[in-house]
């Protein structure tokens, strides 16, 4: 998604939640890191957010934003409403969130090496892509990731997201 795609998504979610703070978890938060983000994340048609204040808005969001709404037939792309707890995030993430501001709203989105670590618990592939791209933009330093991998609980989560940064780094090195 482009940058004004996630406003008018962060807009949308405001009206239906009636809440002006949202937790933006997913590879959208790049958007707070940077200007230009990467293909991998303006290709994306889902926004993965959460109010902030008001959670049992949740449905309402899925139901009004989601991936089968009139919202999303008409813009091309969605809310997923998703709460904080279904990644795998690093010890001490929600000191280091990044505020995105929309007018009244604020976005608070993950900090990109905590971003990164999730992604690299889930390996998907859409998720490899993210880190190879940001790591050759410079927009992310492979020791402070690593350390961010090292707070991922349980050690096999840890694990797990280390084995798929090994894969990205050979990757970009080849």
């Amino acid at each position: 998604m482009k940058r004004h795609e996630v406003e008018t998504a962060l807009k949308a979610a405001e009206r239906v939640a009636r809440d002006s703070e949202f937790f933006l978890i997913g590879s959208q938060a790049v958007h707070a890191a940077c200007d230009h983000p990467p293909a991998e994340v303006l290709l994306s048609q889902e926004c993965d957010l959460y109010p902030r204040n008001f959670p049992q808005a949740a449905p309402l969001l899925d139901r009004e934003l989601g991936r089968n709404s009139v919202f999303a037939r008409k813009n091309g792309f969605y809310v997923d409403c998703v709460t904080p707890e279904i990644a795998n995030l690093p010890d001490g993430w929600e000191k280091r969130l990044k505020p995105l501001r929309v007018g009244r709203i604020t976005a608070y989105c993950l900090e990109v090496h905590d971003l990164l670590a999730s992604k690299l618990v889930a390996a998907r592939v859409k998720d490899l892509e993210l880190t190879g791209a940001l790591l050759k933009l410079d927009l992310v330093r492979i020791r402070t990731l690593r350390a961010r991998i090292e707070k991922l609980l349980p050690s096999a989560v840890s694990a797990r997201a280390h084995a798929a940064l090994k894969v990205v780094l050979r990757e970009i090195r080849e």
